[in-house]
């Protein structure tokens, strides 16, 4: 019985690519949740030793709930009329009270602006009433875009 030397070449090299170990490769998880990816290649294209990294520190409870207490009280505040004071008075101070505070600041300066402004269209000069009535109009639009 005669082999074919074709054939003995083909099975010696399997026997040998079957004898030799496999070869690990390191494999990179990337992505979070349901977008998972796996990459023979680092998702950030540095490593990274998880075991060397910071923990967060948590936030003092005790601080958070000064805070809130702060704020609640605040509000509460604002929310009650005070001694004297007018229905549009106490609208105008819960109104301001929900704003963010560079927009109450605003509506402060434009509350003291306004009257000047106002005064100064009393000017016998015709072109200091020009400007004053300029101002009065951008100073009111401007009240109004804030809502004060």
């Amino acid at each position: 019985m005669s082999i074919n030397p074709n054939l003995l070449v083909l099975i010696a090299l399997a026997c040998a690519g079957a004898a030799l170990p496999a070869a690990a490769q390191t494999v990179y998880k990337c992505g979070y949740g349901s977008a998972v990816k796996y990459s023979d290649r680092p998702c950030t294209g540095r490593i990274v030793d998880t075991a060397d990294a910071p923990v967060p520190a948590r936030a003092n409870p005790r601080q958070v709930d000064v805070r809130r207490l702060r704020e609640n009280r605040i509000l509460a505040q604002s929310l009650r009329r005070r001694p004297g004071e007018t229905v549009p008075q106490f609208e105008l101070r819960r109104r301001r009270a929900a704003m963010l505070a560079p927009d109450r600041a605003e509506c402060a300066r434009l509350d003291t602006r306004m009257p000047v402004e106002a005064a100064r269209m009393d000017n016998p000069d015709p072109h200091e009433v020009s400007s004053a009535a300029a101002a009065l109009e951008q100073s009111r639009r401007r009240f109004r875009e804030l809502r004060c």
